[in-house]
């Protein structure tokens, strides 16, 4: 074997064992991190969000919803509340969250206490974080997940609260690739008033459609409290847009809009399970429905 050979098999070995370093290390990442992110990845004021590593698609991007629910737009002095994060996607099976909530001053307030196996705490010099444990990933749940946490609101003069999360549905293929990344913020103004639910009415509400399962059309419907603009659309179970049928101004009350299972290039959509969103001022609603031809 002459020297051009013998550097040629070098330079090859060589950018192999490289790609295999690559590799492993971004698997060992994704592994790492099931445990729980690193700090300050919720978006808060000075921090980023997990799209540095999960970069395959832009903030926010996906048909998900990231949410927490428990407390309305204020908080009474000294009350724990019980809180819980919801997070769904249509193409994630595995999960991870973090969260941390911070007073005018940009540090902690108030402190929060683990409730359950899926979830842990851990500080720094100037905020608290709770994020999601190995087993709180729940890898190989489909549809949506949920955290509980408890807050412990402060004592009273210490203004007002804000909740940053950042949420990843990921597809549980043990890397980086192909994650929605998701990011919310809720304030809350300190009052004196009970933390019980405010009832309120949505401006918008999608309703469920009938007949479902369905063969060879549907109906869609959604109620509206105000006229708004109002986009309706149809997606595959993998994200991709199959027709739009809604896009511009509705007035108040009820309105219907038919499927016939046909794409906007009026293809025959094969048997299978589809997603319609309904996007009206604040709100955003995304339902299922099943196609059996």
């Amino acid at each position: 074997m002459n020297t051009k050979i013998k550097i040629n098999l070098k330079r090859t070995w060589v950018l192999v064992i490289c790609l295999a370093l690559v590799l492993s290390l971004n698997v060992g990442l994704a592994i790492a991190y099931s445990g729980g992110p690193p700090n300050g990845r919720t978006n808060a004021p000075g921090e980023s969000t997990c799209t540095a590593c999960h970069s395959s698609f832009p903030l926010n991007s996906g048909l998900g919803t990231l949410a927490v629910s428990g407390i309305e737009s204020t908080y009474e002095a000294g009350q724990t509340y019980d809180l819980t994060v919801s997070l769904d996607d249509p193409s994630a099976s595995r999960w991870g969250f973090e969260l941390t909530i911070i007073g005018e001053d940009g540090q902690a307030i108030g402190s929060l206490t683990d409730v359950s196996s899926h979830t842990q705490i851990s500080s720094t010099a100037t905020r608290d974080y709770l994020k999601q444990t190995s087993a709180g990933s729940q890898n190989g749940t489909t549809g949506g997940v949920t955290w509980p946490l408890r807050w412990n609101a402060p004592e009273t003069g210490s203004g007002d609260a804000t909740i940053y999360i950042a949420g990843n549905a990921a597809n549980g293929n043990f890397n980086t690739n192909g994650d929605r990344i998701y990011a919310i913020s809720q304030s809350w103004s300190e009052d004196n008033i009970s933390a019980a639910p405010v009832q309120s009415v949505a401006s918008a509400v999608l309703r469920q459609n009938y007949p479902n399962p369905f063969n060879p059309r549907t109906t869609i419907a959604f109620d509206l409290k105000e006229t708004q603009m109002v986009r309706l659309a149809i997606y595959s179970l993998d994200g991709r847009l199959v027709k739009h049928l809604a896009n511009g101004l509705h007035g108040i009350g009820q309105h219907e809009f038919h499927w016939d299972g046909l794409s906007s290039q009026g293809l025959a959509v094969p048997s299978g399970t589809y997603y319609y969103r309904m996007q009206a001022g604040d709100v955003n609603e995304t339902r299922s429905m099943t196609l059996v031809r």
